[in-house]
C-alpha cells in the first residue's frame, strides 16, 4: 500500500511538471519572435536604399505569426495573475506589455542594421 502511494505521488509530480507555466509559453513565444525576426532582418542590412528602421519593421512584418503568439501568451500570464474578473485588463495589459517589447525588438534591430551597415556587414 505504502509503494503504491509514493508510486502515485511520483507519477503526479512528474505530470504536474509536464504541464508549462504561463511564463514558460510566454518565453519560448518570445523567443520564437526574436528568433523570426533577427533572422528575417539580415537581407535588409545590405539594402541601404532602406533606411534601417524601415528594414528593422519590414523585417517585423514577415514575423506577424509569432509575434501574435508571443502576444497572446503575454495575455495568458497576466489573465494568470488577475483575478477571474478582471479579463479585459488582462487584455489591455497584456497587449501593452507585448507592444513595449516589440517596440524594443524594432529598436535593437534598428540598431543592429545601422551598426551592421557602419561594419560593412551584408554589404556585397
Amino acid at each position: 500500500m505504502k509503494n503504491s502511494f509514493l508510486m502515485i505521488s511520483a507519477l503526479a509530480l512528474g505530470l504536474g511538471g509536464c504541464a508549462a507555466s504561463p511564463e514558460k509559453l510566454k518565453n519560448e513565444a518570445y523567443d520564437a519572435y526574436w528568433q523570426c525576426a533577427s533572422q528575417a532582418v539580415r537581407p535588409y542590412v545590405g539594402d541601404t536604399r532602406l533606411p534601417p528602421r524601415q528594414a528593422a519593421l519590414r523585417a517585423q512584418a514577415r514575423c506577424n505569426d509569432p509575434y501574435q503568439r508571443f502576444r497572446n501568451a503575454q495575455v495568458g500570464l497576466v489573465r494568470h495573475k488577475v483575478q477571474a474578473d478582471s479579463a479585459d485588463l488582462a487584455e489591455q495589459l497584456g497587449g501593452q506589455q507585448a507592444l513595449v517589447w516589440r517596440q524594443r525588438v524594432t529598436r535593437t534591430l534598428t540598431d543592429y542594421v545601422r551598426q551592421a551597415r557602419r561594419s560593412g556587414v551584408g554589404s556585397t
